[in-house]
């Protein structure tokens, strides 16, 4: 039984495009645009009843490029929910061929989050008793969630424990066809580690450089380690020598340090570190619940404008260089007006500061002569 029909002509623009977690589509496009002239579209492009695109984005690319403005589509009943969609799509993407480690990390990450609130829908029809029936896994009458009571006043719960695993193994069999979730949940971080504006510059650019290289071979753990490893001793050796850390807790940061420096394997050396960290996590609670709470001035008069200047340099540490590491040709070609706007702004506000910043400088040095 067919669950679509045909639609002879479509306006292409009134076509969702969305998302794809292919990156390739639009490469190669001349004899595909060949044979739409020489035979027509042989197989149209599939959309949900709110035409939104599940298949066909090739075609659709090929059309436009050949100035076309109206498509066959093959119109899929039953597709009209959001994981309905992308479950959709990853077939028609991976059936046909592989997708990437991070074109997969991409699918999984978006599966599992739809999973989990299609889970967490299905548990609270379950709880309250909404009529799916028992072939939807709901209640049948006189049942609650455990087959042994009614549930009309069972009151929202969290998520059972283990139902986060479920829900990752259950995108990662969707993507992968197996449980490869610790895979696929070790790229998603890579990736979060690069794009993260908090992270320490040579530490997003470690991840970066993980993710080109894995994409190419497929190849994660090796690379996870190292990034998670640089990524613990930069903790490590900022809390070591942080100077609005206790002595104590530099003094054992500076030991763990060592400690984990010592190990020759990652996966040892990862494994000591994250035991240091937590052991120093709870030394520093320890010492900032026993540090005296009467306010700044308590102890060092200026200790405020120290901390505020400690901030500004350490900000300005992690980005220092940052002019050697781009190429302004590139900057000056490709970034679009927010961007040169927000740069432009950035560096000429700096120069005001800078020079507000020294004339206090050299009227605190003439002061001081004076007196």
């Amino acid at each position: 039984m067919s669950r679509g029909h045909l639609v002879l002509e479509h306006a292409i623009d009134e076509i969702s495009i969305g998302f794809s977690f292919r990156r390739d589509v639009e490469e190669d496009l001349d004899e595909l645009c060949a044979s739409i002239e020489r035979f027509g579209v042989i197989h149209p492009p599939a959309v949900t009843e709110q035409y939104s695109l599940i298949s066909g984005r090739r075609v659709l690319a090929a059309q436009k490029r050949l100035g076309y403005r109206v498509t066959p589509v093959w119109i899929v009943h039953g597709v009209s929910d959001k994981l309905s969609q992308v479950l959709a799509i990853r077939d028609e993407e991976t059936l046909r061929k592989a997708l990437k480690p991070l074109e997969q990390a991409e699918l999984y990450d978006e599966l599992k989050k739809l999973y989990a609130e299609e889970n967490a829908r299905k548990q609270q029809a379950t709880q309250f008793g909404a009529a799916t029936g028992p072939d939807q896994g709901g209640w049948e009458p006189g049942r609650g969630a455990g087959g042994d009571g009614g549930v009309d006043s069972t009151p929202p719960q969290s998520a059972p424990k283990g139902e986060g695993r479920k829900t990752r193994v259950q995108a990662a069999k969707a993507v992968t066809g197996q449980d490869s979730h610790g895979k696929l949940d070790q790229v998603v971080e890579l990736k979060q580690i690069a794009a993260s504006d908090e992270e320490h510059p040579e530490l997003r650019q470690a991840a970066a450089e993980a993710l080109l290289e894995l994409n190419t071979d497929g190849k994660v753990n090796g690379r996870y380690l190292r990034v998670k490893l640089l990524q613990a001793l930069m903790l490590l050796e900022r809390w070591s020598a942080h100077p609005d850390e206790p002595d104590a807790i530099r003094q054992a940061a500076g030991s763990e340090l060592a400690q984990v420096r010592a190990q020759e394997h990652p996966k040892d050396a990862l494994h000591d570190a994250n035991r240091a960290i937590a052991r120093l996590t709870q030394l520093r609670r320890d010492a900032a619940a026993a540090a005296p709470r009467e306010g700044w001035k308590d102890a060092d008069p200026l200790l405020r404008e120290k901390h505020q200047v400690r901030k500004l340099v350490d900000l300005l540490r992690r980005e220092h260089g940052w002019w050697d590491r781009f190429d302004p040709t590139v900057f000056g070609t490709h970034a679009d007006a927010e961007q040169w706007e927000l740069v432009e702004t950035s560096i000429t506000q700096a120069g005001v500061f800078l020079d507000a910043a020294r004339e206090a400088r050299t009227q605190e040095s003439a002061d001081a002569n004076v007196s």
